[in-house]
C-alpha cells in the first residue's frame, strides 16, 4: 500500500506542483496581478469550454453511462446536504455559516479533477471525466445557487422569483454547458467534415489544464486562513473523504470499470471550486469561512488523493 501511495504521489504530483508555482508566481508578482485575471477569464471563456468540446464530442453517450454517473453524483449530493443540514441544525450554525459548509462538502474543483485524470489515464480518462461535468456542473449550480437564493433571497417571493429567473438565465450563458451541448450534437452527427473543429478544439484545450492549475494557485491566499475549526472539520471530511468513499463504494455497486470508478473516486476527493469564496460573498455568507475551507482542502488533498487511489 505504501508503495502504491508514492507512485501514485508521483503521478499526481505535477498537478500540485503547478499549483504550488502559481501561488509562487503571485506571491513574488512575476507577472503582476492583471495577469492572472486575464488568464482566469481565458480558461473560464474559451481554453475550458475547448476541453470539453472536444471530448465529449468524441463520446458515444448511452443512457446506461449517464444514470451511473448520474447515480454516483446524486447519492453523493444528497448525504453530504443532508449531513450538513443536521448537524448545522445541532450546533446552531446561521445560513451564513452552514451554506459555506454546504459548498465546501458537495462543489467540486473539476479542473484540478481533469489534471489528476490526465495525469493518470490520458485521454480515456478525460472523455471519462467530461461526461462526469456534463452531469454535474448543472447540476451542482443549480442546487447550490438554489440554496443561496432561498436562504439569502431579500423578499421571499417575489425576489427569490426574479432570482431563480436570473440562476436559469446564468445557466444558458455558461461556457462549459454550451460547450458541453456543442459537443453532444458533434458526437450525434459525427461527420469527418467537422474533424477540423474537434481537432482545433483539442489543439486549443491542450493549454487549458497548466495554465488553469497555474491560476487555481494563484487565487489561494494562505494569509487569509482563519481557523474555525468545527466547520472546516466537517467540510473537509465530507469533502475529502465521505463523499469518495460512497462514490467508490456507489461506482463498485453500479458495475463500472476500473477506470471510471477511480475517476469517479477523483471527481469526489478534489478540493472545492475556489469560485466557492466569490458566491458566498455574492450572497453574503461567511466568506472567511469559505476561504479557509478551500486553502486547508487544497492542502490536505496534495496527501488524501494518493491515499484515497492508493487503497483502489
Amino acid at each position: 500500500m505504501l508503495s502504491n501511495f508514492f507512485q501514485i504521489f508521483l503521478l499526481v504530483s505535477p498537478v500540485f506542483l503547478l499549483i504550488i508555482l502559481g501561488n509562487f508566481l503571485r506571491r513574488i508578482k512575476v507577472p503582476d496581478v492583471s495577469f492572472w485575471e486575464i488568464n482566469d477569464k481565458l480558461c473560464y471563456w474559451v481554453l475550458i469550454p475547448a476541453l470539453l468540446f472536444h471530448y465529449i464530442s468524441q463520446i458515444n453517450l448511452s443512457s446506461e453511462m449517464l444514470y451511473s454517473y448520474s447515480i454516483i453524483i446524486y447519492v453523493g449530493f444528497f448525504i453530504a446536504i443532508l449531513t450538513v443540514l443536521i448537524l448545522g441544525k445541532l450546533l446552531g450554525y446561521p445560513p451564513e455559516r452552514w451554506t459555506s459548509i454546504l459548498q465546501g462538502a458537495v462543489r467540486q474543483n473539476a479542473f484540478i479533477a481533469l489534471a489528476i485524470t490526465g495525469s493518470l489515464f490520458g485521454d480515456e480518462g478525460l472523455k471519462i471525466a467530461s461526461i462526469f461535468m456534463l452531469i454535474y456542473v448543472p447540476s451542482i449550480n443549480i442546487i447550490i445557487v438554489t440554496t443561496m437564493v432561498m436562504n439569502f433571497g431579500q423578499s421571499k417571493k417575489n425576489a427569490s422569483k426574479n432570482e431563480f429567473i436570473t440562476v436559469f438565465i446564468e445557466l444558458s450563458k455558461n461556457p462549459f454547458i454550451l460547450a458541453m451541448i456543442a459537443g453532444l450534437i458533434f458526437s450525434i452527427i459525427q461527420s469527418e467534415k467537422l474533424k477540423v473543429i474537434i481537432d482545433t478544439s483539442g489543439l486549443l484545450g491542450s493549454a487549458a489544464l497548466p495554465i488553469m492549475l497555474l491560476t487555481i494557485g494563484a487565487k489561494i491566499k494562505v494569509r487569509d486562513l482563519a481557523l474555525t475549526i468545527t466547520p472546516i472539520i466537517i467540510s473537509n471530511f465530507l469533502k475529502l473523504l465521505a463523499l469518495p468513499t460512497i462514490a467508490f463504494f456507489v461506482a463498485n455497486y453500479l458495475g463500472l470499470s476500473e477506470i471510471e470508478v477511480v475517476v469517479a473516486v477523483i471527481f469526489a476527493a478534489v478540493p472545492t471550486a475556489v469560485s466557492s469564496h466569490t458566491l458566498a460573498r455574492q450572497f453574503g455568507a461567511d466568506d472567511q469561512l469559505m476561504t479557509s475551507i478551500i486553502t486547508t482542502q487544497v492542502i490536505l488533498s496534495f496527501i488524501t488523493i494518493p491515499i484515497l487511489l492508493a487503497f483502489i
